[in-house]
């Protein structure tokens, strides 16, 4: 139990540590007209994990992980720019790993406010379920924190740090959060898969501890 628990903890942190450096990085979109942060192909698989975590292993573990990705990302991005300010690097690597003071407070803030949300939506309507309706928490409860997710941090970067008017933020703001949503159903089924898998392997673990 433990050992997939760690599992789950660093994958966890690495694909945060991943989108959190993809942000830097806008990608344009032809059909849609507009740019999004290239972070945004990754960073949904972080609620997927945390739903499995919460569904497996409960709210307060689910919360410690979120804590460790934060913390670690935290000590990325100091690491990054110790980096650029001690070794010269070209300008494409320079620009593509200078996330800037207001990028990390943006991202990291909006970041422990969706996941916390998440999580503890996650769990009311768990207990209000049980364990049926697995598909019915992992969506409510990811979408509407996806929701704030997207708001904070298209707010603070878009709006506020980058003086952008709010039509110009609000399709992009519309597009990302269709995106999310749109990955969140999509993903469904591996919840399901990956949540069978643990507790096949927890059964297995617990017949070798037993020597069965």
């Amino acid at each position: 139990m433990q050992i997939l628990y760690l599992m789950l903890c660093v994958s966890f942190t690495l694909v945060v540590v991943l989108s959190n450096v993809l942000s830097g990085n806008m990608i344009s979109l032809a059909y849609a007209n507009c740019c999004v942060p290239a972070g945004l192909l990754t960073y949904p698989l972080t609620f997927l994990l945390s739903d499995l975590v919460s569904e497996v292993y409960g709210a307060k573990k689910a919360t410690k992980m979120v804590y460790l990705a934060l913390s670690v990302n935290l000590a990325c991005f100091c690491l990054i720019e110790a980096v650029l300010f001690l070794y010269p690097v070209a300008d494409a690597r320079r620009e593509m790993l200078n996330l800037g003071a207001l990028r990390i407070f943006a991202s990291l803030s909006a970041y422990l406010v969706a996941q916390t949300t998440d999580i503890q939506l996650y769990s009311i309507i768990r207990k209000w379920s049980g364990e049926k309706w697995l598909w019915l928490r992992n969506n409510c409860s990811t979408c509407l924190s996806q929701m704030l997710d997207t708001f904070i941090i298209d707010m603070i970067f878009l709006y506020w740090g980058m003086g952008m008017e709010i039509r110009d933020v609000a399709p992009i703001m519309c597009i990302s959060y269709c995106y999310k949503a749109f990955f969140s159903v999509l993903c469904t089924p591996l919840l399901y898969l990956f949540l069978h898998l643990i507790k096949n392997m927890n059964r297995m673990f617990l017949m070798v501890e037993k020597g069965v």
